[in-house]
């Protein structure tokens, strides 16, 4: 199978041909009929792959799962256009991106096109993949219409991800499709438009996106966004009771004072630092019993089983560019350790008095910008798409931030 190397057409008489299939491989979308999408793509595949090799450059269709992402017509699909472009280079895919718009009249609508890359160090062969886009426009949304038309696209027996918008996790729009897909991909943390609502909604958001997790940890696997930009502060964390030295012993963690976790981003990065919190509490059995939030910054209590002493969880959102989890610092009931763990230099400082270990963050793009720690979106999608197993770790965090805020109060 090949492409153009030059822009213009040898053969005048399959010009129109050629000019649409030179189309489709160079990224742009071309309209088809909803009913025959698969035949369109068989089409466009086979005629890329008659074209003279003398004036084409070789191209490998590839597929390795299939990428259902559902989202809002505009900006929304506007950004995972941008991801698609972006992950397929990585992640060779079968990518739908169900559209939803807000319209008089209802229909459907149907466009493919194809990403192609280069392969790494080689400038005579690519490698492309396929995008389908269905674009539902109409007054009143039903998922099941457009689960209609997406999941028999779904290529069998390929890993297959949903990716549900914040605006569109929901139980009523999401489980039409799990049928066929087996992941689901979410971002808890809150988006721009989330960021101004009052507290309340907010607690409201948050808990209904993590219990949505919890319903449907049995029907698919669910990667939280959000916890994966906790990876390498729960390492960090970790690590100072299994290093010398830094060198805090693991039982005392039945001794914890005081737990506070600054963040940036204002209610962006509040579902981090309270999903960060949540893991600690179900590792070391912490039950909540109180909490308020005020403002973007949350006090919470817990209480530990068998025991008349409890924990004190400040969550404090600060001011700055940093985006995301800020700083850790962990105290103990006899005040003779206290655990920090600080972003500096490019690296995480884990410290114990004057006991201190840095721990290396893998690369990101990102970490151009000054006190950035968290991997860029396209980059946390792209860790997403190794996770093919079922984290119990994070559904447990999941469970206690939804105990926990069930107790909180604005």
């Amino acid at each position: 199978m090949s492409m153009p190397s030059l822009p213009g057409l040898q053969n005048p008489q399959n010009s129109q041909e050629e000019g649409r299939t030179l189309s489709f491989l160079s990224g742009n979308l071309a309209q088809v009929d909803v009913a025959k999408i698969e035949r369109e793509l068989n089409r466009l595949w086979d005629s890329a792959g008659k074209q003279e090799e003398s004036s084409w450059t070789p191209v490998i269709r590839a597929c390795a799962l299939n990428v259902v992402l559902l989202c809002d017509d505009g900006k929304n699909e506007r950004e995972f256009e941008n991801l698609l472009a972006d992950i397929t280079v990585r992640h060779p895919c079968r990518a739908i991106l169900a559209v939803i718009a807000l319209a008089e009249v209802e229909k459907v609508e149907a466009w493919v096109t194809a990403h192609c890359h280069f392969l790494p160090g080689r400038l005579d062969k690519q490698m492309c993949c396929e995008q389908i886009t269905v674009k539902w426009s109409g007054q009143s949304f039903k998922s099941e219409g457009l689960a209609s038309v997406v999941t028999p696209l779904v290529i069998p027996e390929l890993p297959s991800w949903l990716f549900a918008g914040s605006k569109h996790l929901t139980a009523a729009v999401v489980e039409p499709f799990l049928a066929y897909l087996d992941h689901l991909l979410i971002d808890s943390r809150f988006s721009d438009e989330e960021s101004s609502a009052v507290c309340q909604e907010r607690l409201k958001t948050l808990r209904e996106k993590w219990q949505i997790t919890l319903d449907l940890a049995d029907r698919a696997v669910v990667v939280d966004l959000a916890w994966l930009t906790l990876s390498a502060w729960r390492k960090a964390i970790a690590l100072a009771f299994d290093d010398t030295d830094v060198s805090i012993k693991p039982s005392r963690l039945q001794a914890v004072k005081t737990i506070t976790i600054k963040y940036g981003g204002a209610a962006k990065g509040f579902s981090q630092a309270l999903l960060l919190a949540s893991w600690l509490s179900s590792r070391i059995k912490l039950e909540p019993s109180q909490a308020n939030l005020s403002q973007a910054s949350l006090h919470a209590r817990y209480s530990k089983s068998g025991t008349d002493e409890t924990t004190e969880l400040n969550l404090v959102a600060v001011e700055g560019s940093c985006t995301g989890i800020s700083s850790f610092e962990m105290t103990f009931s006899d005040g003779a350790d206290k655990l920090n763990v600080d972003f500096v230099s490019g690296a995480l400082r884990v410290s114990n008095a004057g006991n201190f270990e840095y721990m290396e963050l893998p690369w990101s793009s990102a970490r151009d910008r000054e006190g950035a720690v968290e991997p860029v979106f396209n980059e946390l999608v792209d860790f997403a798409f190794e996770h093919y197993a079922k984290d119990s770790v994070f559904l447990a965090a999941a469970k206690d931030a939804v105990s926990l805020l069930a107790r909180c109060q604005c």
